[in-house]
């Protein structure tokens, strides 16, 4: 749920920026749309686990306590 929100706050946040920037440098507008849908899909697939920490591997080995 987290990531789903956090994902679309990313994507309004660079549709905003890119629109801005395409309004003050007399460019097309579809450069809001492209940065908003490109940043949004970088931080919710998260390719190189930046935003997204990867689960905790549990491990099959026990350990025993040594007692002396």
């Amino acid at each position: 749920m987290k990531r789903i929100v956090v994902t679309a706050l990313w994507a309004y946040a660079f549709w905003f920026l890119g629109s801005m920037i395409s309004v003050l440098a007399g460019i097309p507008d579809l450069l809001g749309p492209a940065f908003g849908l490109a940043a949004g899909a970088l931080v919710g697939l998260d390719p190189k686990h930046l935003f997204w920490a990867r689960p905790a591997q549990t491990s099959s080995v026990r350990s025993v306590p040594v007692t002396a």
